[in-house]
């Protein structure tokens, strides 16, 4: 009954500040996108609901990443404030080593992990597709904010634009007059009653365009000399504007792909092997970031766990200078594992490996 207790009070300890810095993480976090949904909001002229749905996406794709940095401050304040009060020396002065007195500490780290490898194989890739998608339809509303009715509009793609009657938000225009020289020696001028801005996605593996949709009107067209000039009337006319994806922010990628879809498309003989290796090591990858809580066990009890009464360690500093140093880690043994420099279940490791090796040395110092 005394070892429940105790275990019951450690597992309380690291659970409170754990879900602590879940919010002030969160917090943070959201506190750095404010800028960017601000300008959703205010310059392109997007709806709430859908600012809403880009900072629901962007905190569901934050908490893989957000549930591993919490739980290491939540054991690291938790045994920083044990050992200075003195409750450490206590639990071993009372016959339970450093050991025993982690079980419900690993006990917790194995719930965050499996918590943590659900969000990355099921919601950080749904809200990877859901984030894009909802950009795309904010996309809309940020190249019809630049249409100013009853003013002529240059370098709309390359165009002349004037309409008289503008709706930023549904991205419609009524009596559009355009003037099209991107072909020099076939200059088009273009009027029609209405107009409409689409946006739209031209395959699965590129960010598309923009459609510009026109309604009963006419198309003028004259050489560059001028000794030749037509006309033809139409009830409905398209142009397409081509947008290279030059940040590949809208490309599908394989982290957007759910467990089972990558688990295919790794299974499929079409793959080409370079592709194959970006599969596999997004697939060892989201397995690696879900292990992650459980070696930070050892490292956030050896340097919680101190043995003077007065000696604290600077929490925060610690937590952000591991998660710091870790994902930049993580960022150099992706490249590892696409390049085929290692094998992909070995170069997605190699963080935690780390994170494991000076864990243990701190845990057997802490352990005397």
């Amino acid at each position: 009954m005394r070892i429940r207790r105790i275990d019951t009070y450690v597992f309380t300890e690291v659970l409170s500040p754990f879900l602590g810095g879940v919010f002030f993480f969160s917090f943070v976090f959201l506190l750095f996108q404010m800028l960017r949904l601000a300008e959703e909001l205010i310059v392109n002229n997007a709806p709430f609901g859908l600012v809403m749905k880009l900072l629901w996406t962007l905190m569901v794709n934050f908490l893989p990443l957000g549930l591993p940095m919490a739980f290491l401050v939540g054991v690291l304040f938790a045994f920083s404030r044990m050992s200075g009060d003195s409750e450490v020396v206590a639990m071993k002065a009372g016959g339970l080593g450093l050991w025993r007195i982690s079980v419900p500490v690993f006990s917790l780290s194995a719930a965050v992990a499996i918590l943590s490898f659900l969000l990355n194989v099921n919601w950080a890739p749904w809200s990877e597709v859901a984030m894009r998608n909802t950009l795309i339809k904010i996309g809309n509303r940020k190249f019809a904010s630049a249409i100013n009715e009853g003013t002529f509009t240059s370098g709309f793609f390359n165009l002349l634009l004037y309409a008289e009657k503008a709706n930023n938000r549904a991205g419609k225009m009524e009596k559009v007059f355009i003037f099209d020289e991107r072909d020099p020696k076939h200059p088009l001028t273009v009027v029609s009653k209405t107009g409409e801005l689409i946006r739209v996605q031209s395959g699965e593996d590129d960010l598309g365009g923009v459609v510009l949709q026109l309604q009963d009107g006419s198309i003028h067209q004259s050489e560059a000399r001028g000794d030749s000039y037509s006309k033809m009337n139409f009830g409905t006319y398209q142009i397409f504007f081509d947008i290279p994806d030059t940040t590949g922010k809208f490309g599908f990628k394989p982290r957007m792909f759910s467990q089972s879809e990558l688990e295919r498309r790794i299974r499929a003989s079409e793959t080409t092997p370079q592709y194959l290796r970006e599969l596999e090591t997004e697939h060892w990858r989201r397995i690696a970031v879900a292990m992650t809580p459980l070696f930070f066990v050892l490292l956030g009890m050896g340097f919680g766990v101190v043995r003077t009464r007065g000696a604290r360690y600077g929490v925060m500093l610690v937590s952000f200078v591991t998660m710091a140093l870790y994902w930049q880690i993580q960022v150099s043994s992706i490249w590892l594992g696409e390049s085929g420099k290692l094998p992909p279940w070995a170069a997605v490791q190699i963080p935690n490996l780390l994170v494991g090796a000076v864990g243990m040395l701190m845990f057997r110092r802490a352990n005397w």
